[in-house]
């Protein structure tokens, strides 16, 4: 009697043995698969950042926010893969385990693998997002640049006109209005202003074009 329970333990004990074998496979495999996709949203990261920093209106501090949000989703996810290769390295020989301790193993690798399989395509969802990001960040890059230097040749016109405009009324609150645009033009540069949903880069720096020109129709005004 005894000796059939004992057989009968070894043979639970076995076949808990296989499937803990098996599930810890299937998480190895759904691990692999969860840290590309981390790998690949690291490096759609890292190509929105290399977009930015260049002075040339790219709306660095509205980008880097929208990054650093990001930063919860990897926290989780390294969590995540760290907890699972402590757990993996502790259970590199199954034979000196207990029928309870591979219960919970395999308890613990099956979850793994679950959270895994819901994980990844958030992750994937994420690296499109960002990438479509990068790639809205140069198409503007590209349609800002024409501006941005019509913006800043005028600027540098009036800045010329007022300096040798000499002592005509009004002088000094045209350059009071200009220097406040070169600082709004400087900030839209370093893309330190914030994005409004209703307006555009490129708006933005039509309107200091816009201002620019009245300040040297004003300058013409004066000289007569």
């Amino acid at each position: 009697m005894w000796g059939r329970r004992r057989n009968a333990e070894a043979r639970l004990l076995t076949e808990a043995g296989e499937t803990l074998a098996y599930v810890m496979q299937v998480a190895e495999d759904a691990h692999g698969l969860l840290r590309d996709a981390r790998t690949r949203l690291e490096d759609a990261h890292n190509q929105v950042a290399a977009t930015l920093g260049f002075g040339d209106g790219l709306p660095v501090n509205t980008v880097r926010a929208q990054l650093a949000q990001g930063q919860a989703t990897w926290d989780s996810v390294d969590s995540m893969l760290a907890t699972y290769e402590d757990m993996r390295a502790s259970w590199c020989d199954v034979e000196s385990a207990d029928f309870d301790a591979i219960k919970a193993a395999a308890e613990f690798f099956t979850e793994y693998s679950q959270s895994c399989a819901s994980t990844v395509p958030d992750l994937e969802g994420a690296t499109e997002s960002l990438l479509g990001l990068r790639n809205k960040l140069l198409e503007l890059r590209v349609k800002v640049a024409p501006i941005r230097e019509r913006a800043h040749t005028a600027f540098a016109a009036a800045y010329a006109e007022v300096s040798q405009a000499g002592a005509v009324q009004g002088r000094f609150a045209l350059e009071a209005r200009l220097n406040a645009i070169g600082d709004r033009l400087r900030a839209l540069d370093a893309g330190s202003v914030e994005v409004d949903p209703d307006r555009k880069v490129t708006d933005w720096y039509r309107d200091v074009e816009t201002e620019i020109a009245e300040i040297r129709d004003g300058i013409s005004r004066t000289a007569y």
